[in-house]
């Protein structure tokens, strides 16, 4: 998409650095897996934050940025002329319709050439080891990579441009999404589904309008995933389960979320989008993790505690009640209401 087709495709974006781009703009992105030629959105202040420590790699790469019309207006010079030093700049009055307008026509370039109607195996563009042992009834996208000693059962489903890591198994009625990448040694079990759409949309008019997702997943080696459990496709980047990574039935991880290497994540938890938790983590039953929330490394967050949005816990802390505080606090706390209560009744 070249700036002028961008500028076609949502009108209400205004060029505010003069500038001549001739190059086409690939892709948007987030911060931190920025590739050459991409766009990304700068929403505010704490957007900006997140953004500067990427401005030298981002001036390198040609990158371009969609700013919030008034954050630009009233940006301090200094910071506007660092800004500036990108190619090219355009203000949005709704960043957030903004990106939600354009995620399509970038989600419909990247999909183009996804055929989920046939077998890549009668295309002959799939790559099987022929260690691997794939039962009948189950369908391999095009562009599919499969390793050495891979198990896939009955009814699984492997979209195109999927790769599986050698000796996985993949058990019966898994669903894996395109572009989702599956490490070595991994076990993902029965009704689990893989690269989902993530929940995003932006309310306007009265309408909640879809942010199409296409980053899709990553997940590192020995990594088992229990049965009926969701990881969503990251907006512009990748969802990351990290290495030995344990989840159980019925958990969901949102998209955009990082979760780091051994965490232990228990049934019917909760982690939501961009959240980041840190290697070790350990989530109890039921436990749920706020949107844009850091959970340093080693926290345990007790069943059914409820970590709020934008929370930072910093390692080896240990988390219980709603909202989640120190568990020793929490536990206080709730002595505390029975002894009163028990006064109460007296």
């Amino acid at each position: 998409m070249t700036l002028q087709s961008l500028i076609q495709t949502d009108p209400t974006l205004k060029l505010a650095k003069n500038s001549e781009w001739p190059e086409e703009i690939l892709a948007i992105s987030s911060f931190d897996n920025m590739t050459s030629n991409v766009l990304v959105f700068i929403k505010n202040g704490k957007f900006m934050e997140k953004f500067l420590p990427h401005l030298e790699e981002a001036v390198t790469k040609k990158i371009g940025a969609i700013v919030d019309e008034k954050f630009y207006q009233l940006m301090k010079p200094e910071l506007k002329a660092e800004l500036e030093r990108l190619p090219w700049i355009a203000t949005s009055p709704n960043v957030a319709l903004s990106l939600t307008t354009l995620s399509k026509p970038f989600y419909d370039r990247k999909m183009k050439d996804v055929n989920v109607q046939v077998d890549g195996r009668q295309m002959g563009t799939v790559e099987i080891d022929p260690s691997s042992r794939i039962a009948q009834n189950v369908f391999i996208g095009e562009h599919v990579k499969i390793g050495a000693n891979v198990e896939v059962l009955p009814g699984a489903v492997i979209l195109p441009h999927s790769e599986i890591g050698d000796n996985t198994k993949i058990y019966s009625n898994v669903s894996i999404y395109p572009f989702t990448k599956i490490g070595k040694n991994c076990r993902i079990h029965s009704g689990t589904v893989i690269g989902s759409d993530g929940f995003g949309y932006t309310f306007h008019q009265g309408n909640h309008l879809k942010i199409w997702h296409m980053g899709g997943v990553e997940i590192h080696d020995d990594v088992e995933i229990g049965s009926n459990s969701s990881v969503d496709a990251g907006t512009f980047s990748p969802t990351i389960i990290g290495r030995g990574t344990r989840i159980d039935n019925l958990v969901q991880i949102a998209h955009n979320v990082k979760l780091g290497r051994g965490c232990v994540i228990c049934g019917q938890a909760g982690i939501a989008g961009s959240a980041v938790l840190e290697d070790y983590v350990v989530m109890g039953g039921r436990a749920a993790i706020g949107p844009d929330s850091f959970i340093g490394m080693g926290t345990q967050v007790a069943g059914g505690a409820k970590v709020n949005e934008s929370a930072h816990w910093p390692a080896g802390s240990k988390l219980g009640g709603h909202p989640a505080k120190d568990l020793r606090e929490w536990m206080k706390g709730v002595a505390y209401l029975r002894t009163m209560s028990l006064k109460e009744k007296k």
